[in-house]
């Protein structure tokens, strides 16, 4: 994992920033990239690049000029091509010359060979700055699960404007003519459903994401820079009837398959446990890899030891498997230190209070491993939240019309922290109002999107769909951004494109079922995982199969409450409403779901515009 920064303007102009000013701006992705560092600027193109070198270490130095048959590329990226091997004997049979093992000569030749087309061959993650220079493209392009980030403005400049990109927002909003403002539209929609970014809309006005899968292509050539192509490629497959045994020996194929791909690096590579089924499935696949495998897991202190517990279960899996097992006990002064920390410095509040802990733990990997296998993924792919599904089968089931705004609906209303209706009686809407009144719905306008792409909304296949398109990115890059607060990249099996493939060829009909031994739901009993539990059912032992899912295991609704004093922070008081900051003040435990989003953008208003 790696940070990208870049300025891209019309040829004929010059940047407003030469190469040194590139390069410091760069300094503030130090922490992903801290291995390495390169630039290069061309007068109206610069790039600049942080490395977090896990494979080919001499060879994958960035930016990377290819140097093959086709036209000239010049390539910064961010993440890793599990098949890389793979797409590098396709381009040698037709002509091309390797000089280095790196996945980055592999990407920039088959960026050179087969132009942006190239990258639906791609198996991995990625974040893509390439600049073609014989026709003075520039392509920004990420890949399909959202699991790297990548963030761009256009800049207005002295006669012109300025593209402005780069892997997190700090060194776009640090550019000295871009206009720091926040986008209200979006704060609205974070207090419904915490989150960084809403498709392309952000938490900052001006500041937009390339979106999961998207490919933007950018000409330099003319008066200015423009956007001559967007587009997206969705992963997906048809789902196929198979009996459940031969759909579960597929998914084992492929998960395994993945796993084993993950680990490949030149580089220690560790894994997180939690003691649950989707990370104990990974260890024992990595473990199997490696005999060395190290381990890690976090809780609070009063976790340590009690049964059930992510510390209790993940040392019973440890033991079972053999692995150097290491720890991390939070507590509450470390867990308010840390979250501050990350707000400040990431620029960003914070989506949910994991973060906290993934960055922690990243802090203790640092000195044994550069990256770290996890289970994000599982739950989207295999159906594994069981209160969601059985309130989605209950929607599916109603007299409501399957139409993609009454999805939205649904999905907002069931699954939103804060009703929002509330939102707007939680603002002061005399600060907001000298913004601009036409602030749009950014979170509505995500789930409608993603309603209209996903097919039957008869369908639970169509479902899962959503539930990929909205609550997976957003668990991918709080993953991402925590652990590269620690220089220590994120790997995900399970958001794989053959695993996926895998899942759905197996259908919405096996991922889960009624019966015993399954998790508890409002109604009754329901295995969840389904496919992926038969898959692996001699790797997980029956504690870990019953163990119930815990979305937040750290005690933070009593941890938060010492910050409250956050709400009263001199923006903070002119942005939420005197009700809204009361009751911050007095309930943040009772009312942990408005408090916690509440508190993240006090802080956050507060650190960038204050």
């Amino acid at each position: 994992m790696c940070g990208v920064f870049g300025i891209a303007t019309a040829r004929g102009r010059r940047l407003s920033l030469d190469e040194q000013a590139c390069v410091a701006t760069c300094e503030l992705l130090a922490h992903r990239g801290p291995d390495a560092a390169g630039s290069m600027h061309a007068g109206h193109v610069a790039l600049v690049h942080r490395r977090l070198a896990l494979l080919d270490a001499e060879g994958g130095a960035q930016p990377f000029r290819s140097d093959g048959p086709g036209p000239r590329v010049i390539l910064a990226w961010n993440g890793e091509i599990y098949n890389h091997l793979e797409i590098r004997r396709g381009l040698a049979a037709q002509g091309a010359v390797f000089r280095t093992r790196s996945d980055t000569e592999a990407l920039a030749t088959l960026l050179s060979m087969r132009g942006v087309d190239g990258l639906r061959a791609l198996r991995g993650m990625y974040a893509i700055a390439a600049w073609f220079v014989d026709s003075d493209e520039l392509v920004l392009a990420r890949d399909p699960f959202g699991i790297v980030p990548l963030h761009y403005a256009e800049v207005a400049v002295p006669g012109g404007c300025e593209l402005v990109f780069a892997s997190e927002p700090k060194p776009i909003t640090s550019h000295p003519s871009f206009r720091l403002e926040p986008d209200f539209g979006s704060i609205a929609s974070f207090m419904e459903m915490p989150r960084r970014s809403f498709g392309a809309r952000t938490l900052y006005r001006g500041l937009r994401a390339v979106e999961p899968g998207e490919t933007r292509r950018y000409a330099l050539a003319g008066e200015r820079v423009r956007c001559i192509h967007s587009a997206r490629e969705l992963p997906g497959s048809t789902p196929v009837a198979r009996s459940l045994g031969d759909a579960a020996w597929i998914v084992r194929e492929a998960v395994t398959d993945s796993v084993e791909a993950h680990l490949a690096a030149d580089a220690p590579v560790c894994t997180l446990l939690s003691g649950g089924i989707d990370s104990t499935i990974i260890a024992s696949i990595a473990r199997a890899a490696n005999p060395r495998l190290m381990t890690f897991a976090a809780g609070s202190e009063d976790d340590a030891a009690r049964p059930g517990s992510d510390l209790f279960m993940a040392r019973r899996v440890a033991h079972m498997l053999g692995s150097d097992h290491h720890e991390v006990v939070i507590s509450g002064e470390q867990f308010v230190v840390a979250w501050d920390r990350l707000i400040t410095e990431g620029a960003h509040p914070l989506a949910t209070p994991n973060e906290v802990a993934i960055a922690l733990l990243s802090g203790a990997i640092a000195p044994h491993a550069k990256a770290a296998l996890t289970g994000e993924g599982a739950d989207e792919i295999f159906g594994g939240y069981g209160a969601p599904l059985e309130a989605t089968l209950a929607w599916i089931d109603s007299d409501a019309t399957h139409a993609p705004q009454s999805a939205a609906d649904f999905y907002r209303t069931a699954f939103g922290w804060a009703p929002r209706v509330l939102v707007s009686e939680l603002l002061n809407r005399d600060t907001v109002s000298r913004f601009g009144d036409d602030q749009g719905d950014p979170l509505g306008n995500l789930l409608l999107d993603a309603c209209r792409d996903a097919g039957d909304l008869g369908s639970l296949d169509a479902h899962l769909a959503v539930q990929r398109r909205v609550n997976l990115v957003n668990l991918l890059e709080r993953l991402n951004l925590s652990l590269m607060r620690g220089s220590v990249e994120g790997r995900v099996p399970f958001a794989d494109v053959r695993v996926l493939d895998a899942a759905l060829r197996a259908g919405g009909a096996h991922l889960f079922n009624e019966g015993e031994g399954g998790v508890a739901t409002a109604t009754g009993t329901m295995v969840t995982k389904r496919v992926l539990r038969k898959a692996f059912a001699d790797v997980l032992p029956p504690e870990i199969l019953a163990r119930p899912k815990a979305s937040f295991p750290l005690p933070f609704e009593s941890w938060i409450a010492a910050q409250t004093h956050w709400i009263d922070g001199p923006v903070a008081q002119e942005v939420f409403s005197p009700a809204a900051r009361d009751l911050v003040r007095t309930q943040a435990m009772q009312h942990w779901r408005l408090a916690w989003p509440m508190l993240n953008l006090a802080r956050w208003l507060d650190a960038n515009f204050g």
